[in-house]
């Protein structure tokens, strides 16, 4: 009995448990790993349906049923007569990681940094915890403010594993204004493919109050992220803390 490339059996051969994965879910593995290769860059078109069934050896409905999926969680996006794309911050990705609105619900565009510190550090508990990381690991961690009009209002903390991204401080140093997903996704090939946040009302301690000019105990709005990679690996974790009298946080379901 012959076997499929990608190494599934045929009907008669499988036995299926609970660890059986529909071929177009393997064609989909194996899609996002080559991915992750950098075999196909963000931006970048992959190749045809009819191409990939080729070389995988399977229908070209199962390789559009993998894709499909990969579509439908924002991996790579779909234009009609032109192709499929990977996704990337340079092309018309759905996810909007972090935008902002005035209190007239106007979005707000630029954000300019004004300060930031980018120490390197052991973990900690919760660091270890979030970012599946090993004891004695190091996390490369990025403070920054950002002003709107040239008026101070995000203060953002993040950190990353440093063995994923090393040397990013040195890297973000020379393009501090840069786009942190951009450049993970440039300069290492980490692309981000969701986040999870949860939002919550707080008061500002001395250092936001330092930062942001307000006063100790005014009122924040705080957003905790999770970033995720194409493999479902926590990529980095954010905590943004916003003057939110003149600004909103803005996100667009759809």
């Amino acid at each position: 009995k012959t076997r499929n490339v990608i190494g599934v059996p045929s009907m008669e051969e499988r036995n299926l448990g609970t660890d059986f994965q529909p071929l177009y879910r393997q064609v989909k593995a194996l899609l996002i790993k080559r991915v992750m290769l950098g075999d196909w860059k963000p931006g970048e078109a992959m190749p045809s349906e009819t191409r990939l069934a080729t070389e995988f050896r399977v229908s070209q409905g199962t390789v559009r049923k993998a894709i499909e999926e990969m579509a439908a969680e924002h991996i790579v996006v779909r234009h009609q007569g032109k192709g499929t794309f990977v996704t990337g911050r340079t092309t018309e990705s759905r996810i909007h990681f972090f935008s902002m609105s005035n209190i007239d619900h106007e979005p707000v565009v630029r954000r300019t940094m004004v300060s930031m510190e980018t120490p390197v550090a052991p973990a900690n508990k919760n660091e270890r915890k979030t970012l599946k990381l090993e004891d004695g690991e190091k996390v490369f961690r990025l403070h920054r403010v950002g002003a709107i009009d040239g008026k101070a209002v995000v203060c953002e903390d993040i950190s990353m594993a440093d063995r994923l991204f090393p040397g990013f401080g040195e890297l973000l140093g020379k393009k501090w204004r840069s786009n942190t997903y951009l450049m993970m996704e440039e300069h290492y090939g980490v692309l981000t493919a969701r986040a999870d946040e949860w939002l919550n009302a707080v008061r500002a301690g001395k250092r936001e109050a330092k930062e942001l000019d307000i006063k100790a105990g005014d009122p924040l709005l705080e957003i905790n992220r999770i970033s995720f990679g194409l493999d479902g690996n926590p990529i980095d974790m954010r905590r943004i803390r916003i003057n939110s009298r003149e600004y909103l946080y803005y996100n667009s379901v759809r």
